[in-house]
């Protein structure tokens, strides 16, 4: 029986203090408060945003032909002559071949020279691109100074999102004295 009775005790001891603990009972509600005001909150960044600029650009080429087929037969002509008459016997032949291939040799080189001499140019268009950065000012909202009105009084808070019409407001009524 002694038993029942301490359990009961410790049982009635450790409520009040949780009643103790949690303080003085009130209530808590929400209600609505009428939004009577909105600024938002701004700031002012410079950003740089990259752009692509392009232009057509003409570029002058000396033109050199490659085909200089007359020249060379001519000069080939001229030094295998020059070349047989230094030969003589067996080596006849092979000094006229080495006279046809030196005077084709210089005389198309020679050709080539001239013709880019002559002012043969040939113009080319070519498109050019470069990037640009470009820097602009843009306006960042950093949240909203909301202006509400409850029980007559004006209130103001900061929010991340415009409220819209009404706020909510948790209320709570606590007493502050007993009689």
């Amino acid at each position: 029986m002694l038993g029942k009775w301490v359990t009961l005790g410790a049982a009635l001891a450790t409520l009040g203090a949780t009643s103790a603990a949690a303080g003085p009972k009130g209530s808590t509600g929400y209600v609505y408060a009428k939004v009577v005001d909105v600024q938002p909150i701004v700031r002012y960044v410079t950003v740089q945003r990259p752009r692509q600029e392009c232009w057509d650009e003409v570029v002058y080429a000396p033109e050199r032909q490659l085909v200089v087929a007359g020249p060379a037969i001519a000069g080939g002509l001229i030094g295998g002559a020059i070349g047989r008459q230094f030969g003589s016997g067996s080596g006849r032949d092979a000094m006229t071949l080495i006279g046809a291939l030196a005077g084709s040799a210089v005389a198309s080189e020679r050709a080539a020279r001239n013709r880019a001499y002559a002012g043969q140019t040939r113009a080319t268009t070519v498109q050019r691109c470069e990037v640009v950065h470009e820097r602009f000012t843009e306006e960042r909202v950093d949240g909203y100074r909301v202006t509400y009105q409850y029980r007559g009084r004006r209130h103001s808070i900061v929010t991340a999102q415009p409220p819209g019409d009404r706020v909510q407001l948790r209320v709570s009524a606590v007493p502050v004295r007993y009689r």
